[in-house]
């Protein structure tokens, strides 16, 4: 069986890259996976030593990337070494995927906000590529595709509709979205863990070769999207009161934050391995919730610039919506109360074999093709 897959997987982004990972990992028990290595220009960017452009948000990229750019190339090398390492991809960058739309027996698009015009555009448009819109099989799958916080206006949501017509199942990250076009297929959409949360820690310490160790200091790590006040006091009063040292992962030139470490040009693997080790966990960001739930540790979710409904739909599965804090008092409140992970870990369990039951489900009920 051959199953193509198609994701943001050319990325600088640790969540982009290591769900594209997990994703072709959890097919692979089914077949032959290959990542299609569909060139998009916009995502892509991440990957270059400087990312040039006209507009005023290019000139602010460009200006990082100078500041930022002997931890970005080591960065970058690590990314490579990991793409070659890890990923089957299906040949070299393409534009036009007309050539293998008759190549794979199973077609599935997902995870990550393939579906977010925002994310996956310059110009902020649909891409039909990300809903397999390039070939006419009948086995089109749809597994964790989402498409963030962003709401389709009536007419994207007629475009959307009109490419997911013909699939043979579909499921999504979020349960916003599930409802959402629930409605507006007049179809089930299933609601299904993102793919980073379908392998267990000892599968993603196995997978990438990563040996436990003990940390000359115990940590917390703290990892987002933005830096905004609450955070900063959050950080600083929550290391304060458990007597921790603070390590901060980006990929930004330089930190505001007080931090014993600041690391700029982590690669894949060390990010999972600082999640491994950590003791605590400071994060606005949906794969840092999810690997803080996923390894068992102790972790805050502080106010995020955008997509709180991705990080609170997986809280609530989980029963851990009260983890989400907003203000420092919260924050020292919850670092003083240890977490049960029992409850949580059943939960997340429970979903992952759900989530594992719809990927055999749709590969074994689908129209197997001819093309062997």
């Amino acid at each position: 069986m051959k199953i193509g897959l198609i994701t943001i997987q050319n990325s600088c982004n640790y969540g982009a890259v290591l769900q594209t990972f997990a994703a072709q990992e959890s097919f692979r028990k089914y077949g032959h996976v290959e990542i299609i290595n569909y060139q998009n220009t916009h995502t892509d960017k991440t990957t270059k030593k400087l990312r040039f452009g006209t507009t005023p948000r290019d000139v602010l990229r460009f200006g990082k990337d100078f500041l930022r750019l002997l931890p970005k190339i080591r960065s970058l090398k690590k990314f490579n070494l990991f793409f070659n390492n890890h990923y089957k991809l299906s040949g070299a960058p393409t534009q036009d995927l007309s050539s293998i739309k008759d190549k794979y027996d199973y077609y599935v698009c997902g995870s990550d906000q393939i579906w977010n015009p925002q994310i996956i555009s310059e110009a902020g448009t649909i891409d039909s590529n990300y809903f397999l819109g390039f070939t006419q099989s009948k086995n089109k799958i749809s597994y964790a595709s989402s498409k963030g916080s962003y709401n389709y206006t009536p007419d994207e949501g007629k475009v959307v509709c009109s490419l997911l017509k013909d699939f043979k199942n579909v499921s999504v990250r979020e349960s916003d979205t599930a409802k959402y076009l629930n409605v507006e297929l007049q179809r089930p959409v299933e609601h299904v863990l993102d793919p980073t949360l379908l392998l267990s820690k000892p599968e993603w310490l196995d997978c990438l070769k990563i040996k436990k160790s003990q940390p000359h200091k115990k940590y917390i790590l703290v990892y987002v999207l933005r830096k905004n006040k609450i955070l900063s006091q959050t950080v600083q009063a929550v290391a304060k009161k458990l007597n921790l040292d603070i390590i901060v992962i980006d990929q930004d030139p330089f930190t505001t934050m007080r931090c014993n470490k600041h690391i700029n040009d982590a690669g894949p693997v060390e990010f999972i391995e600082l999640f491994s080790n950590a003791s605590f966990v400071i994060t606005n960001s949906f794969h840092g919730c999810a690997f803080s739930v996923n390894f068992n540790v102790p972790f805050i979710i502080t106010p995020p610039p955008t997509g709180l409904n991705r990080i609170m739909s997986l809280l609530e599965e989980v029963g851990a919506e009260n983890r989400a804090i907003k203000t420092k008092d919260e924050a020292v409140s919850l670092a003083n109360t240890p977490i049960n992970f029992e409850p949580i870990n059943i939960k997340l369990q429970a979903i992952r074999l759900k989530s594992q039951q719809y990927i055999e489900n749709s590969l074994t009920s689908a129209t197997h093709s001819s093309n062997q």
